[in-house]
């Protein structure tokens, strides 16, 4: 199970992480806070923000780029066969979402799965990259006993399934950012396509 778990390095430059920061908070309004059961924290969709849609959307598309490449990458890795893999059109993404975890003792998202409901059992692949270095902040797998650093510009994969039960700790020192989506199973999920 460990091995569908996959971290790739840099797979974003510093510079643009540090970018997509500060476009994070130069939108306070455009941000929205999550506050419910095991999960606290702040987050903005880049698909829908209503400021301005050309703000953005050079943003979209090379994440979006960045993801579905290290889709090709993953299925290499995890030695997937076409028999494991959805034989529909595999480059639907959700929409992409950057979340921001304070160093405040309190957010963080306690342990949970991805796919869990009607609407989000559409999601095949879970992928994040961390937008910066946390002496903490770790995505931990505590079933499997394995956890992810958070690492500037390192991309997470794995299934969002209830064997991949997973937690985002809770930053040290200074906050915490992720940028992400979710691979789509669903060939006509429109709201969701890039």
């Amino acid at each position: 199970m460990n091995n569908y778990i996959q971290i790739y390095n840099n797979v974003i430059d510093d510079n643009y992480c540090d970018e997509l920061i500060k476009k994070f908070e130069r939108n306070p309004k455009q941000q929205e806070h999550i506050e419910q059961g095991p999960m606290s924290f702040s987050q903005l969709n880049l698909n829908l923000n209503s400021y301005d849609k050309s703000y953005w959307q050079d943003d979209v598309s090379k994440l979006s780029n960045v993801f579905l490449h290290y889709i090709n990458q993953y299925k290499q890795d995890c030695d997937i066969t076409p028999q494991m893999w959805p034989v529909e059109r595999t480059d639907i993404l959700e929409q992409i979402r950057i979340k921001k975890y304070l160093n405040n003792d309190k957010d963080e998202f306690g342990p949970h799965v991805d796919a869990i409901s009607s609407e989000s059992a559409l999601r095949f692949l879970v992928f994040f990259i961390y937008l910066d270095d946390n002496e903490r902040g770790e995505t931990a797998f505590p079933q499997l006993g394995v956890a992810s650093p958070c690492k500037k510009g390192n991309l997470l994969m794995f299934p969002p399934l209830w064997p991949w039960m997973h937690a985002g700790a809770k930053p040290v020192g200074k906050s915490k950012y992720i940028v992400g989506s979710y691979l789509h199973y669903n060939k006509d999920s429109k709201r969701f396509t890039v």
